[in-house]
């Protein structure tokens, strides 16, 4: 590793950029509009093989620490570990900084139980906003109460939305009519824990989902006054939807998706199944936990990895294989069912009448826990 006067950041991290995407002009971009980071594609996972223009590296100038938000990477290292991994890969000189900032932890503990003590923590609770506030700052709409024929109404009819217990108090949206806020609450106290900004044209340009924590809330002036310590604490506990609405001595089933728990009963959805291995080892026990990951490759390859730990996971192999036996002229719609919801409308197409409790006794019938139903998941 080698000095140089004047050699800032900025700098280290453009030819970082250069040396590790070196055909790549529009990964070697850095976005440095906020003051307080640099954002850019991430040099350790190299971030999105499919949009060349995703940048999920941050590196925060104010704690001088790195993440990366790619769910499949969510590196979180200090500065000084990211200066001298790539300095010395790529000989690159180290920058002028001052590597002794202290740098603010999320780390809840390694034992069971560590997020629910944070959830019960007097200032945590205290701290969370209060949802009717932020209805009415913003003069927010329940997506319940849309015009069935306007964008928003059409969108929750063709997902089947409607009628949901946690789909009506939680999912609201604004006069833009262009998305929908999926609030994280505690449905007995009101209070909020973070959001979820879904498109509902997933045609537009960007993410379909927009997370936003504590800390987004913070920079935009919507909350003040709260000490690093429990910001990052809410944040944590913001990866979890539904997390305050669970009752952990039942069956709890772990989703990707929030609109996939929401035909769940007694579900948290992890928003990634990287996120999962975080939440069981820290709430939830072999005992009581259901994995109902997508019906995709990802989806499977970590419900494998979960059964031969000895987690129950769901049968999405059986449960095609059953419909397509039992509506053998409904195939190709059987083939299209990806996840949750998916499952919800074609049950709903072959049955309008099924409810809320019926769809979720059919589905807790299809989890296994024995290494003899791997060709069912």
């Amino acid at each position: 590793m080698y000095h140089k006067e004047n050699y800032k950041i900025q700098d280290f991290v453009q030819d970082l950029l250069k040396n590790r995407f070196p055909r790549q002009a529009a990964k070697q971009q850095v976005n440095d509009e906020d003051p307080t980071k640099l954002n850019f594609a991430c040099p350790y996972c190299g971030d999105s093989e499919k949009d060349l223009t995703k940048k999920r590296g941050n590196l925060y100038l104010n704690t001088n620490s790195y993440k990366c938000f790619n769910d499949g990477c969510l590196t979180w290292v200090p500065l000084h570990k990211f200066v001298s991994k790539y300095s010395l890969e790529y000989s690159l000189y180290v920058p002028n900084i001052d590597m002794t900032a202290k740098i603010p932890s999320i780390n809840l503990g390694n034992n069971r139980g560590s997020i629910i003590e944070a959830i019960i923590n007097p200032k945590v609770r205290n701290s969370l906003l209060d949802f009717s506030y932020v209805s009415d700052r913003f003069s927010l709409i329940p997506c319940k109460d849309a015009d069935p024929k306007s964008k928003v109404g059409e969108y929750v009819r063709s997902r089947n939305l409607t009628g949901l217990p946690a789909f009506d108090k939680s999912c609201f949206y604004d006069s833009r009519e262009n998305k929908i806020y999926i609030f994280n609450l505690d449905l007995i106290s009101g209070k909020v824990l973070g959001l979820a900004i879904r498109k509902i044209d997933d045609s537009m340009y960007g993410p379909k989902y927009n997370i936003k924590n504590y800390t987004d809330l913070k920079k935009n002036n919507i909350v003040s006054g709260i000490e690093e310590d429990v910001l990052n604490k809410i944040n944590a506990i913001n990866n979890y939807f539904n997390i305050l609405n669970i009752n952990f001595n039942s069956p709890v089933i772990v989703t990707e998706g929030q609109i996939d728990s929401m035909f769940l009963d007694n579900s948290i959805a992890t928003t990634g199944v990287s996120k999962s291995k975080t939440l069981l080892e820290s709430i939830l026990s072999k005992k009581n936990a259901r994995i109902l990951f997508d019906n995709d490759k990802a989806g499977k390859e970590e419900s494998l990895k979960f059964i031969k730990q000895g987690y129950r996971v769901f049968m999405w192999s059986k449960i095609i294989s059953d419909l397509k036996a039992k509506y053998p002229n409904m195939i190709k719609d059987i083939n299209q069912i990806k996840d949750v919801n998916d499952l919800y409308s074609f049950t709903k197409k072959i049955n309008p009448d099924i409810g809320f409790l019926e769809f979720n006794n059919s589905i807790s019938e299809n989890f296994t826990e024995s290494m003899y139903d791997l060709l069912h998941i």
